[in-house]
């Protein structure tokens, strides 16, 4: 913690910080150590914990997340926190990809890196067989069948390329459904595709969707009902 801030004065008569080490640093050294240009007031280090073996998620609803040679920290930060937030069972990376736990991963992620199970270089064929997936979905930008029209069936891997070179030749082979998430007609001709964090989120959002009305979920009671429009003769003069 930072010698003289809030956050350090308030840890000094916190209990539930008696079983940590805290150390005071000045703001210099906090400079120094962190990687952000305005250092925050406080900074934790956490072992690193492997993750269950990948056998032991099994089950008949799994949902999985595969990056493929995802290189970009932001992108596969969103790619994490849209894991966690949509029940994914893990986000296992490839070869090649980003590391899980850079400092802009785990940024990016918003703390979900210590949400969902992280699995480094792993590949396709070794995921889908330990975690028994009898279909793996690969996202491309173009050629694939629409989202919205595939019957999305589980246990799945759901794999998602790098924004330009997409999926790989080798990942491709093994996919058995090839998925596109099509762009709104109208929309600028600069787009061409979604990157891989907000395509990957798409489609988790769509499984997480389809699974509610499978199971019948309704509509949270906090939800606004539907505006019922006056018909002109309803219109008082």
């Amino acid at each position: 913690m930072t010698e003289g801030s809030e956050a350090a004065a308030a840890a000094a008569s916190d209990p539930g910080l008696a079983g940590l080490e805290v150390h005071l640093v000045t703001r210099r050294v906090a400079e120094r150590i962190t990687t952000l240009q305005t250092p925050p007031d406080v900074m934790a280090v956490f072992p690193l914990t492997d993750p269950p073996p990948l056998e032991s998620l099994c089950r008949a609803d799994l949902l999985a997340v595969y990056a493929d040679r995802v290189a970009d920290p932001g992108n596969m930060g969103t790619l994490v926190r849209a894991a966690a937030a949509f029940a994914a069972a893990a986000l296992i990376a490839s070869p090649e990809c980003v590391d899980l736990y850079s400092p802009k991963v785990v940024r990016g992620s918003m703390g979900a890196v210590f949400a969902v199970p992280l699995y480094r270089e792993v590949q396709l064929a070794e995921a889908a067989r330990e975690l028994d997936a009898t279909r793996v979905y690969g996202l491309v930008a173009r050629g694939g069948a629409p989202l919205w029209s595939v019957e999305l069936t589980r246990p799945a891997l759901v794999c998602v390329g790098a924004e330009r070179a997409g999926l790989g030749d080798l990942v491709l082979r093994q996919v058995s459904d090839r998925v596109t998430i099509p762009l709104a007609e109208g929309g600028s001709a600069g787009v061409e595709s979604l990157n891989a964090g907000v395509a990957g989120a798409v489609a988790l959002y769509e499984f997480a969707r389809r699974a509610a009305i499978a199971g019948g979920e309704a509509r949270p009671a906090s939800a606004s009902p539907p505006v019922r429009r006056r018909r002109p003769a309803e219109d008082k003069e």
